[in-house]
């Protein structure tokens, strides 16, 4: 089991290496979407190696979930051209941020998975991505499976929709081979969208 953990956690380098290789290729936007696959290999790998020498690494990733929450704001608000939805996410982003401060201080003990903050963070990024979604489909007539924008957000919404009750159980069950088959998912919109950022610059596209 322990095997099969490491082979998951190292797969994010696939997302990773193709998005340094076609980093100049990529958006705005997509470039903080490889930040985040970035930080994630270094929290993964910090992980295996805790896990191998027995130690817990549950404290580690009440930090990355802050992480991933903000970076994911700010690609989002990268890529809206809406000034409504920009305050929206300032508004969401504060708002999980005084959460989590509270969480931190009163419900949630360091050592213990942070499902409550998971699952809200889970619930905010479905609000941001369906914001989202309704503005591109508003503005856009026609979608294109092509388009990184709509794959991205149809990603982190069966993402983050599919890990809710994950998160909200996890303490109780062990039912994290749904959150892995969901990240590899996930990890696989990534690594398409990035090649295909790079054949689309090239073409003009």
């Amino acid at each position: 089991m322990k095997i099969l953990f490491i082979i998951i956690s190292l797969l994010i380098v696939v997302p990773v290496a193709t998005s340094i290789v076609n980093y100049k290729f990529l958006s705005k936007s997509l470039k903080f979407i490889a930040y985040l696959l970035c930080v994630g290999l270094c929290f993964n790998v910090i992980d295996i190696a805790l896990s191998l020498f027995g130690r817990s690494s549950i404290p580690m990733f009440h930090i990355y979930t802050i992480i991933e929450f903000i970076l994911l704001s700010v690609y989002f608000y990268q890529l809206t051209q809406k000034d409504f939805f920009k305050k929206i996410i300032q508004i969401i982003v504060a708002i999980f941020l005084g959460i989590v401060i509270l969480n931190k201080m009163f419900l949630e003990p360091i050592d213990k998975i942070d499902n409550y903050t998971l699952t809200v963070e889970s619930i905010l990024l479905l609000i941001l991505s369906s914001i989202y979604l309704t503005e591109y489909l508003s503005d856009n007539l026609i979608v294109s499976l092509r388009d990184y924008r709509f794959l991205i957000t149809i990603g982190l919404m069966i993402y983050f929709g599919g890990n809710l009750f994950v998160f909200a159980l996890s303490n109780e069950f062990n039912i994290w081979i749904i959150h892995n088959i969901l990240i590899l998912l996930l990890w696989t919109i990534f690594t398409l969208v990035f090649i295909w950022q790079r054949y689309q610059v090239k073409s003009g596209g």
